[in-house]
């Protein structure tokens, strides 16, 4: 895996994410009571680069996305203390708190 194409791969799908968020902060479509965030979705992409079985520019792309979006969203759970978040947690999620909580985890 080169890990210089991951990291540029995983910055990336932060600062997309985080920018369209910005400007389109919508919830996911409940299902049911469950309401999907990102940090849901990286964890798939996570274990389809798992379950895949090279090593390839697309299988390193998959788990750099599917990272980033874990990590972006850590920090909240650090903050509220659970992964049920309320409804308006947009502040929390642009807070200074969060940015600093994705900064040190992916330094890790």
């Amino acid at each position: 895996m080169n890990l210089k194409y991951f990291f540029i791969i995983f910055v990336l799908t932060i600062v997309i994410t985080r920018v369209f968020l910005t400007f389109y902060p919508a919830h996911a479509e409940k299902i049911g009571n469950f309401q999907p965030h990102h940090y849901m979705f990286g964890l798939i992409l996570i274990l389809v680069y798992l379950l895949l079985p090279k090593i390839t520019a697309l299988t390193t792309t998959i788990l750099s996305i599917g990272s980033a979006w874990v990590v972006d969203e850590i920090p909240l759970f650090f903050i509220f203390g659970t992964w049920n978040w309320p409804d308006n947690h947009w502040t929390q999620y642009h807070s200074w708190q969060s940015i600093i909580g994705i900064v040190i985890i992916s330094a890790l």
